[in-house]
This record gives C-alpha cells, structure tokens and sequence, in this order.
C-alpha cells in the first residue's frame, strides 16, 4: 500500500521570513525604499507639521515687523506718541543710561508730565516734545537755588499712568544703581479707576514691561484667576492671538468702509444730509475737528488738549473725563489700592524716600465724580501714607483755594503757572529728604 503524500507545512517563524521576503521580480532596493517612505509620512513631510511652522514663522515675523514699526512711530516726529509702547523702552533706556543716576525721580500720569514739561518748555522751546522729554530743569534749579547741590531729576511719569503701572516702575527699575533719594509720585482718582481701563493688564506699560520672564513676580496681584494666568501666557506666546480684538476691528472696520462705498455708489445721498454736515463743519471748524479726533478711539490724542482755544480744551477735558469716572463710586478700588501701598513698601524697604502728591483738580472736575468719592478716596489715600510714617510725606494739594483755573490747561493738566505753584508745595518735602 503506498504511502500517503505529506504536504510539508511552514512553521510561524518560517511564514514570516517568507511574508518580508522581497518578491524575486523586485528591483534591488524597492522593499527598502517603500519602508522609509511609510516612515516618512510621520515625519516633516507631513501636512501639520508644515501647517505649524509656517504658523510659527509668521507669528515672528509680525512680531518682529510690528516692534519696528512701533520704534519708528516713537522716533519720529507726528508719531503715535501717547499709546506707543516703544516710548516706555525709550524713557527706560535713557533712565539707565544717565551718568550719574538721577536722585530725584517723578512718577505718575499726564497730570506730572505737563506741569514739569510746560515749566521748562517756557523758557526753552526747543526742548522735545512732551513725550520724549523726561527731565525738569525747573525743579533741579529750584532745588539748587534752596541749598541743595547737584541734584538731578528724571520724569518716569507716562501717559495713563495707574498705580499698577507706578508699582511696575518702582518695582522694575528704582534699584541697584539707578536707585533714586526721593520719588515724587503724583497721583490722582483717574490712577485708580478709569471706565477707559478695564483692567490693570489693560494698560501699555502693562504690557510693555511685564512679559513671560517676569510675570510670575505679579501674578499673584494682577493675574489672581488661572483663567486671567492662561490668557496672559497666550497673548504673550502667539501674536495673532494677542491682537485678535485688534484685527477683529480692523476687519470691521474695513467691511464698514466697502459697505459706505457701496452705498454711495447705489444710494444717492439726500441734500439735507449733506447740507447739514456742510453747515456743522462751516459753522464751527473747530468743533468739526474735535468730533473727528473723538471718533478715532476711546481715549483722545493728549496731544489734542494743546490745540484749540481754551474753551475748547476744557469742553473736551470735560467730556473725557465725564467719561472716565463713570459708575467710579461702584468701581473696586482694591487693586489699584495695593498697588499704591507695594510702591510705598518698595521704596521704603530700599530706603527710597516718597514725597506723595495728591494733585490739584479743578471744582469742574471734581464735580464730574460721584457725590462723596472723591472725600473718601482722599481719606484712604492719607490713611496708607500714614503708615509708612516718615519716609513718606503726604503733599495734599486737592484744597480749591491754592490754584486758580488760569493755572491749567484744560480741567486736570497744570500750565507753567500751576507748575510753579506744585513746586512751591512739594519743595520742602523734597529738599528735607535730600539734605539727611
């Protein structure tokens, strides 16, 4: 009986040298190179991956782009001088510059900046600008004359100064050997509360000086939710992310100028609407002009508040500022608060003393605030100076009877003459810290 026919079977090991076994008809090197392109796929070739670094590229290069063209807007002459975070880096690197160091320094907003700027712009007009201009030879000349040699005065005071952005100064930058003798700071209830600022964050020193390197020293005051931390770390890590709102109406405003374009090409506009806007600009230019620099943003050009006629300044000041204290007796001052007592305590503990001014203010302004806040607010203001006992000295220049309207430019900002008289009152606090 013949045997049975066996067929031979392959065993596992066997099946599988078999499967990766290159076909004999393959060319040499086609089963090596079909595996590397599999592998490929996972690698830079891959659609996201390009997509990530051409997301990352562009976000530099607008980055970058954005930087210089804020530099050459601070340099030249006509630039956005009053919202340009680039004049913060020109007044810091000139304050670190100065040989010797300053022993004076002045801190606060635009109600510090004009006083000093406008003293020394009265003798001397070819002086720069208001703000690129950051000395006072009017106080170094007073201080002098009373006795007190060698003094030099540097002006950190910016436009919109809060007392957040003070506490960044002080904190920042009033140390080692560029620590002043004495900080005059200025200050005011728009430093506290500003319907303009929704936030601390909000503000261009703000998001000038404090970055991912050393926004971990402020988190705890000014980024106390994980959601405000996260958000930070975003605005700052992506440029597209952090001027989202900034595009966004810019788109918008762009689809509103193709919608006024379209309209005046299908709609024909009526002839009193035309006659009226004639008449307004023909009846009062000035006015017309005003209106239009209003409409530019929420905050007008302080540049805007030397043009113009007297009455002009003021019905403007007024308007603005009726603006920003809105709901201001509702608003939370706490922050701003903490603020004023972490630039007392910074200074004190590195042995800065203070002269505290709180600045004079028009009966017109002061009446624009909420019946009873602006007593409460100079209360609390006296009761945190007080406690840092004789290294700060309260200089309360709110009482009407010392100034005048004729010393100020508009409802807030002092002219020369008020400058005068702000140096009268701050002059004997400064020069007893200056001749211990």
């Amino acid at each position: 009986m013949p045997a049975p026919l066996v067929t031979p079977t392959k065993s596992s090991s066997q099946a599988g040298i078999a499967a990766n076994k290159p076909h004999p008809e393959a060319l040499p090197g086609q089963h090596v190179s079909e595996q590397k392109n599999k592998g490929s796929k996972s690698g830079w070739k891959r659609p996201i991956t390009w997509a990530v670094v051409i997301f990352s590229l562009a976000n530099i290069g607008l980055a970058q782009l954005s930087h210089i063209q804020q530099e050459r807007s601070a340099r030249s002459t006509g630039g956005d001088f009053w919202t340009n975070p680039a004049l913060i880096d020109l007044a810091i690197k000139e304050y670190k510059e100065q040989k010797p160091s300053a022993n004076v320094v002045l801190l606060g907003s635009s109600l510090m900046m004009f006083p000093f700027w406008a003293m020394d712009a009265s003798f001397d007009p070819k002086i720069p600008d208001i703000a690129h201009y950051h000395k006072s030879v009017a106080l170094q000349a007073v201080l002098e004359k009373s006795g007190v040699n060698n003094s030099s005065v540097f002006s950190l005071a910016s436009a919109g100064q809060m007392s957040s952005d003070a506490y960044l100064y002080a904190n920042e930058f009033l140390k080692g050997e560029n620590k002043p003798e004495v900080v005059v700071w200025g200050i005011a209830p728009r430093d506290f509360a500003d319907d303009n600022v929704k936030s601390p964050m909000a503000t261009v020193s703000f998001k000038q000086i404090v970055d991912l390197h050393n926004f971990s020293s402020y988190a705890k005051t000014f980024l106390p939710r994980f959601e405000d931390k996260a958000e930070f770390i975003a605005n700052h890590s992506c440029f597209l992310y952090g001027r989202r709102w900034r595009f966004q109406k810019e788109a918008e405003r762009t689809l509103e100028k193709i919608s006024a374009a379209i309209s005046r090409v299908f709609v024909k506009p009526s002839g009193g609407a035309t006659a009226g806007g004639a008449g307004l600009a023909a009846a009062n230019p000035g006015a017309a002009n005003l209106v239009s620099k209003s409409s530019a943003g929420a905050d007008l050009a302080m540049s805007s508040l030397l043009a113009g006629t007297a009455e002009q300044r003021w019905e403007t000041s007024t308007k603005e500022y009726r603006g920003r204290y809105k709901n201001i007796a509702e608003r939370d001052l706490s922050v701003q608060m903490s603020c004023l007592e972490n630039t007392l305590k910074v200074c004190q503990e590195r042995g800065i003393k203070v002269v505290l001014v709180n600045m004079p203010l028009t009966k017109l302004n002061q009446d624009l605030m909420a019946a009873g806040f602006y007593q409460r607010f100079n209360a609390q203001v006296k009761a945190l100076a007080s406690a840092h006992g004789k290294d700060v000295t309260l200089v309360d220049m709110t009482n009407q009877s010392q100034f005048a309207e004729s010393d100020f430019w508009d409802t807030v900002h002092m002219n020369h003459i008020g400058g005068s008289k702000l140096i009268g009152g701050i002059l004997p606090a400064i020069r007893s810290y200056l001749s211990k």
